[in-house]
């Protein structure tokens, strides 16, 4: 192998290097984009779960209110009427 192979060897030998360190670029970037997009994507989420929690105390805040209509309907109506059934049964 005289110097002039040797030197073609040489320079095909970073030719194979350039090329492996330029997939391996391609590949961080690759990678890179995919977490930039997980973390748009998880930031998503916690958007919407923020939402689902404001969702469910509403939905809290309309069981609380309908408890409390559900038990003034009965204080006004259901009790005077059970306490007359009452006393016409006690008479």
């Amino acid at each position: 192998m005289n110097s002039n192979d040797m030197y073609n060897e040489f320079v095909r030998y970073f030719e194979r290097m350039n090329e492996m360190y330029t997939r391996y670029v391609k590949g961080m970037e690759r990678i890179n984009q995919l977490y930039t997009e997980s973390i748009k994507n998880v930031e998503k989420m916690n958007e919407l779960y923020k939402e689902l929690i404001k969702g469910n105390e509403r939905m809290n805040e309309l069981y609380k209110d309908i408890q409390t209509m559900n038990l003034d309907w009965l204080d006004l109506f259901w009790r005077p009427w059970m306490k007359k059934q009452q006393e016409k049964m006690e008479e």
